[in-house]
């Protein structure tokens, strides 16, 4: 994967709020570039700076198929009785090789339906985009004299639970066929101690008309696990096939969750014109007899020769890191009686962040994002072995300056236009509300989580020093 690049964007401790004013006018969000140099990480960091404090870039090709970046910025606004309101988002698209802004989107009048992205794919001159809060699908016109200008638009609702909201969490497409796909959760409350997630729904949209052509239909109301999973985070496909992982439920802090599991619809299936056909590849329960637990199933990628690497593994009890594994599968048999490789995460120190998703673009590098870090790893090791980490590379040495800062997206792309590839969709960590939605309650909880996050780690910064003072 030498020569691959990795776009990432960064968010000081205060996530946005602005530590002197209080006013959100610190913009301490910023993004940079890192580069696989085969045994180390490049980097070119401030690629873009001054953003607000919850920004994400997404890579795609525009008409012409010049590499582009999406890069999509939250705003709010404290007024004078000391409400906050969230304001239309700042979209700029930009030249992914320079980083400059070659078109700035008029919110709200060209992307009516967008007010917080969670995915994007382009093809045929068009960029689609999902809304997580708004649970749309946006068709965006790439060409002509008012370029980037939503010309369609596509609304979820699920009249199963007509009760409950949905959100939209993944995209992807087949354009040869003509075909969109959008990953959409139901839950009845979003910010619930005890959420309770309904099944999760993949939908079909023909691109011409822009409108649902078939969607996954329940199999049974008792019994979840014959439906498509609950509280799904990813939609990667291979070859005709969709792969959906999800967690199965709420995530839980130092116990896997029994329903995470993952889907597979295979798109050639015709044997329902009404509905997409899927079938469970495997519960996280099944892989029990290999690692001696049932993990939770959080991230897939597939690589150009042919293999699918899985991100597994569940929460501590606070919630603050990631217990799991990297697992290999062959692309076209990704089930345990299949694996091939089983690799533990390099050994970290504590509270540094949570591993929330591995990207890989040949059998022989893989990047892992975690909280406050991006490592890239070689995985010439036996099973059962930890990943070799070749180098490691902070949040604050990529953007700077020295302070805390905390990863927000990681988005593998490349910058020559001759490369067809498909890469993996921007990696967000785990859609967990309070990093997912836009909405001022979702601000409040990023804040009071990173707050906590900062004052376990004085903690044990304070821990050290007095032990050294002995």
């Amino acid at each position: 994967m030498a020569g691959t690049r990795l776009a990432v964007t960064t968010v000081d401790q205060t996530y946005g709020w602005g530590t002197k004013t209080n006013n959100f006018k610190e913009e301490f969000g910023r993004a940079g570039i890192l580069r696989d140099e085969t045994t180390a990480i490049g980097v070119e960091g401030n690629k873009a700076t001054g953003m607000s404090g919850d920004t994400r870039s997404y890579w795609f090709k525009d008409g012409s198929a010049d590499n582009k970046i999406l890069l999509f910025q939250s705003k709010y606004q404290r007024e004078d009785d000391g409400s906050i309101t969230t304001l239309a988002p700042t979209i700029e698209i930009r030249d992914a090789k320079t980083w400059a802004v070659s078109h700035i989107v008029n919110q709200p009048a060209d992307w009516p339906s967008i007010l917080n992205v969670y995915g994007a794919v382009a093809g045929g001159g068009f960029l689609y985009a999902i809304d997580f809060d708004n649970s749309k699908i946006a068709k965006i016109s790439m060409t002509g004299s008012s370029p980037y200008v939503e010309t369609a638009a596509y609304t979820f609702a699920n009249p199963s639970y007509p009760a409950d909201k949905s959100y939209g969490v993944a995209l992807n497409a087949d354009i040869a066929a003509n075909k969109l796909y959008g990953l959409f959760i139901t839950v009845d409350d979003l910010w619930a101690v005890n959420p309770n997630y309904k099944e999760s729904t993949v939908v079909e949209i023909d691109l011409a008309t822009f409108s649902e052509t078939r969607r996954t239909q329940r199999v049974s109301v008792v019994d979840y696990n014959l439906n498509l999973g609950r509280n799904a985070f990813t939609l990667e496909r291979y070859g005709n096939k969709l792969y959906i992982c999800s967690i199965g439920g709420k995530q839980g802090g130092g116990v896997p969750n029994p329903g995470s599991k993952l889907d597979i619809i295979d798109l050639a299936e015709t044997g329902d014109p009404t509905g997409l056909t899927f079938t469970t590849a495997f519960m996280a329960a099944d892989l029990t007899p290999v690692l001696g637990e049932g993990p939770e199933l959080r991230d897939i990628t597939f690589t150009n020769d042919g293999n699918a690497y899985v991100l597994a593994g569940y929460f501590d009890p606070n919630y603050n890191e990631l217990n799991g594994q990297v697992l290999q599968f062959p692309a076209g048999n990704v089930e345990p009686d299949y694996l091939t490789g089983v690799w533990f995460f390099p050994t970290y120190l504590p509270n540094q962040g949570a591993v929330f998703a591995v990207l890989a673009n040949d059998n022989n590098r893989i990047w892992l994002a975690r909280g406050l870090y991006v490592d890239l790893c070689a995985q010439e090791v036996n099973n059962g072995e930890a990943l070799t980490l070749l180098q490691t590379k902070a949040a604050y040495e990529i953007n700077g300056p020295a302070n805390t800062y905390y990863l927000n997206s990681v988005t593998l792309y490349g910058e020559d236009p001759t490369v067809t590839t498909a890469m993996p969709l921007t990696k967000r960590g785990y859609q967990a509300p309070a990093f997912a939605s836009t909405s001022v309650r979702a601000l409040f909880e990023r804040q009071r989580l990173i707050r906590e996050d900062e004052e376990r780690r004085q903690g044990i910064r304070a821990k050290i020093v007095a032990g050294r003072k002995k």
